[in-house]
């Protein structure tokens, strides 16, 4: 195997290239098969023949986009989505503005905090519907 940022031959399959520091199949400029330099967007190596593994594929989350759509539409503005994903600490914070909002409805700071949030929770289901939403790991999250 050769690492596919710097062509680097690895021995077994290690989590980063001691060459590069990169993760191996994190480049595009090498086959992993044989080290022969490759164009970016090649999907079969001319050198050798092999399938050139995409590390767009690496990068997708396992994360399920159905779950996070409806988790952000029907329960948005607590933060479950977020919460789903990983991303605890704006979790958090939307589900407590969200309960200072109900708390203080009377008063138009309350409806505020609402709309913030009920904003919020909006943007990030049109995200979560195009397929750009990551998780803690950044990764995005495709699948349905």
């Amino acid at each position: 195997m050769f690492c596919r940022n710097c062509g680097k031959e690895l021995i077994g399959t290690p989590e980063i290239c001691l060459g590069c520091g990169a993760k191996p199949l994190a480049g595009s400029g090498f086959c992993q098969a044989c080290g022969a330099p490759t164009n970016p967007l090649a999907e079969i190596c001319i050198k050798c023949g092999a399938r050139l593994r995409q590390a767009v594929a690496a990068d997708v989350s396992p994360k399920s986009r159905l779950a996070t759509v409806l988790l952000a539409f029907f329960l948005g503005e607590f933060g479950a989505h977020r919460f789903y994903i990983g991303k605890i600490g704006t979790a958090v914070v939307m589900l407590v503005l969200t309960i200072i909002g109900v708390a203080t409805a009377l008063f138009f700071v309350g409806w505020a905090f609402l709309a913030a949030t009920g904003i919020w929770a909006f943007i990030d289901f049109i995200i979560a519907i195009v397929g750009n939403m990551k998780d803690k790991e950044g990764k995005l999250i495709k699948n349905w």
